[in-house]
Order: C-alpha cells, then structure tokens, then sequence
C-alpha cells in the first residue's frame, strides 16, 4: 500500500508541476489529488524539493531502463537507433521537455535542486551512454577515441531537432521527418568514428547514387 501511495503521490506531483509550475504547485494539492492526508505525502517527501527531484529522477530512470539494454546482438547503428528513438519517444510523449521547462525556470530561485537534477539526471544518462559506446569500442564496431567527447556530439546533434526547439517553445511537436533527421546523425557520427563502413547507411546510399 506503501508503494501505491507512493506511486500516487508522485503522479500527481508531475502533473501538478507540469500545469502549473514549481513555484506555484502547492503540496496540500497534490496530496487532494494523489488521496491520500498531507502526513502522509509528508512522509514519503519532505519536501518540495525532495519530491520535485523524485520526479525527474523517475523520469531518467524510467527512460535508462529500456535505452541502455544489452547491445550483443546488435550492430552499432541499431543500438545507436535504439537509444536516441527512446529518447525521443521520451523527451515528446513523456513531456520530459516540459518538465526540463520547469526545472531551467527554477534555477534563479533553486539552483541546488537545479545543480542536483543535471548532475544526477543529465550526467548520470551521459555516463550511460558513454559505457554503451564504450562497449562497442571494446567489441571492435567502432574506433578508439574519446568517448566522453563523442557521446556528447551525438546526443548535440539529436537535441538540436528534438530538444532545443522544445525547451523554447511550447508549440513545438515531433517532426514528422523525426526519424529521417535521427538517422541522418547516427551517419554522420558513424562516418567518423565506425571502425568500418556501415552498411545500411544513408550517406553511402547518397554518394552511390551520385
């Protein structure tokens, strides 16, 4: 009961902070919302802050379970699709830029819930990916060279068409050439660092046919 309560409480939280905001949330609404007695939502979080953070650890953890998977049967540009497909999927459809929204508008007033969220969030997802190229070093699909650098040119590369647009515009959906633009990057970042000629790529395909 504990752990449904629990579930409860941080369900509403999120849409309590997406409608309305980190400031203006108010937590004796989220406990009306989540039913359950104020005590009880103070139990579980002792804070805002606390639950705020809850949440969008929730949201990485939740998204690093299915995108960080066991990449021994795949080659190199089917974990690399898996991974940003993933990250799309949660970034439009699990309103994560929106809630990135909330948390860049709160850096002013709470720069340590802020400092806290990209170091075990955003951080945290990037040394995830970096241990899966890694992998694929190790295995022989691509080549040695700085991962630490190249996991973040490739995921600068997807932000920029599912991201960056998002965090300044409320507007914004998912493009729907969203996949032709992911591949697009996956090719260029493999014509770098693959340790052989891709098959399947879309850039082999242009140039052979030029």
């Amino acid at each position: 009961m504990s752990e449904t309560k629990r579930a409860a409480i941080l369900k509403a939280a999120r849409a309590s902070f997406l409608k309305d905001g980190y400031s203006r949330a108010a937590m004796a609404e989220i406990a009306r919302d989540a039913d359950v007695s104020t005590a009880t939502l103070y139990k579980h979080f002792a804070s805002k802050d606390d639950l705020f953070a809850a949440i969008v650890h929730e949201a990485y953890d939740d998204t690093s379970s299915s995108m960080f998977v066991d990449v021994s049967t795949m080659n190199a540009r089917d974990v690399l699709r898996n991974i940003a497909t993933i990250y799309t999927r949660q970034q439009f459809d699990e309103r994560m830029n929106d809630l990135l929204r909330v948390v860049i508008a709160e850096v002013p007033s709470a720069p340590h819930l802020a400092r806290e969220i990209y170091e075990n969030g955003v951080l945290a997802r990037y040394r995830q990916f970096q241990a899966v190229v890694d992998a694929l070093v190790a295995r022989g699909d691509l080549k040695p060279h700085d991962t630490n650098a190249s996991t973040r040119y490739l995921a600068g590369m997807v932000k920029e068409f599912v991201t960056w647009p998002g965090l300044f515009s409320t507007e914004f959906t998912r493009p729907a050439d969203i996949d032709t633009k992911i591949d697009a990057c996956i090719d260029a970042w493999l014509t770098i660092y693959a340790a052989a000629p891709q098959t399947g790529s879309r850039l082999q395909e242009d140039k052979s046919g030029t």
